[in-house]
């Protein structure tokens, strides 16, 4: 197979260090994205620990699978030899062609692999989340996800069991495809119409990779963000025809063998007694605390609907809405605030913003975007008032005044 890739990272608007890593091996087409957390240094030492491991695994023979669990070992054992490290750990998403149509993904955390076919983009990886979790199970609606205050929080990740289960996926390929490899720090900040229409509408891996990047630090950049993108140029062509599929019948004659049956797609790795035990004693741990969270979740989500504002649009006007889209627990969102701007105004990629309520957080927040917003219209019109006062003419009646002449004629007198 033949790939073009490239890659982005930057640490953000926020925060003052990058903690994820990536890697892009040509060679091996070996591609990754690591997402650290642990503070400090703890969550850069992880992710870059994790695949420097990954890469040394692979290159050594091992599975997908195997380097990573390897990679897990490693960033414990990077751990244990430095106390301003303990506790830190890793997410870890990877890819690699295992022969003719397919890849191979690999994947612990929260970040993701998209395939991008012809224009549609389709997730491939689940996060491991609580609020992943939930909206599986159909507790949480995805628009709640967005504002749970516990969307942070990961159930797996590397480096912080001695074993770590890894979810394997088989993905089909054809060339034209492009695969995306993307830590939380940009599908926290754009919707996935948006990294949709950025990987369709950028050609060039590096620009699309580029565009990413500057699109998630537009819309706030609260968090590193990295991205591998992995164009499909070329796949391995269909095995060559088996020299034995003619036979000779009894009377001489060429008979077609029994056709071949296409081989089966690789299954999933097993899972072993160990890991269902694992999983099951894992769901308890996030059980139980879960039962005092939903208790206090109702009083949060009601306080953080009504401490929280988002921009949208109310007839073609940008406004300011006080609450969450759709809102929660019987608390619907208000308009706070009318910024008189035009949705028609903004560049497409804003008015997109804005009509899925996709800026949110504080006042501070929601003001500052409506500024940019307001830097941004494409055409801005101050209706002009021109009043004009009605001029009245006032005739005033000229009155005439004629005075009656009074002749008065004396007789005269006969002599």
């Amino acid at each position: 197979m033949k790939f073009a890739a490239a890659a982005a990272t930057d640490q953000g608007r926020v925060r003052t260090n990058n903690e994820d890593a990536f890697l892009v091996d040509d060679k091996r087409a070996l591609f990754a994205v690591a997402d650290g957390m642990g503070g400090h240094r703890g969550g850069e030492v992880a992710s870059h620990t994790a695949v420097e491991a990954l890469r040394a695994a692979v290159a050594s023979g091992s599975a997908l699978n195997d380097a990573i669990e390897r990679a897990n070992t490693a960033v414990l054992s990077r751990a244990a030899g430095d106390e301003e490290l303990t506790g830190m750990g890793t997410t870890l998403t990877a890819v690699i062609p295992i022969g003719g149509r397919q890849l191979l993904v690999g994947h612990v955390g929260d970040s993701r692999a998209y395939l991008l076919r012809e224009g549609t983009l389709q997730r491939v990886t689940d996060d491991h989340s609580l609020v992943e979790e939930l909206v599986r199970e159909g507790r949480l609606t995805p628009e709640q996800a967005d504002a749970h205050p516990q969307r942070a929080i990961i159930t797996r990740a590397l480096g912080i069991d001695d074993e770590v289960d890894v979810d394997v996926y088989t993905l089909d390929v054809e060339p034209g495809d492009r695969v995306l490899l993307c830590s939380d720090g940009l599908t926290t900040m754009l919707r996935e119409r948006d990294v949709e229409r950025l990987l369709r509408t950028e050609r060039e891996p590096q620009h699309a990779a580029d565009a990413l990047v500057d699109a998630a630090n537009a819309s706030g950049g609260e968090d590193n963000i990295t991205v591998v993108v992995v164009d499909v140029l070329e796949v391995d062509p269909p095995a060559p025809p088996d020299p034995t599929a003619l036979l000779v019948d009894g009377e001489g004659r060429p008979e077609e063998a029994a056709s071949p049956q296409p081989a089966p797609e690789p299954p999933a790795p097993a899972r072993s007694k160990r890991s269902r035990l694992r999983t099951v004693r894992g769901a308890l741990l996030v059980l139980v605390p879960l039962l005092l969270i939903i208790g206090v979740a109702a009083g949060i989500l009601g306080w953080y609907a009504r401490s929280s504002y988002f921009v949208g649009a109310d007839n073609n006007e940008v406004v300011i809405f006080k609450g969450v889209p759709g809102g929660v627990l019987g608390w619907n969102p208000t308009i706070d605030r009318r910024t008189g701007i035009r949705v028609a105004d903004l560049p497409q990629l804003e008015r997109d913003r804005v009509e899925t309520n996709s800026t949110r957080g504080s006042l501070a927040t929601a003001d500052a975007f409506v500024t940019r917003l307001a830097g941004a219209t494409t055409t801005t019109t101050v209706p002009r008032t021109t009043t004009t006062r009605p001029r009245t003419a006032t005739t005033r009646p000229r009155t005439t005044t004629t005075r009656p002449r009074t002749t008065t004629t004396r007789p005269r007198l006969a002599p």
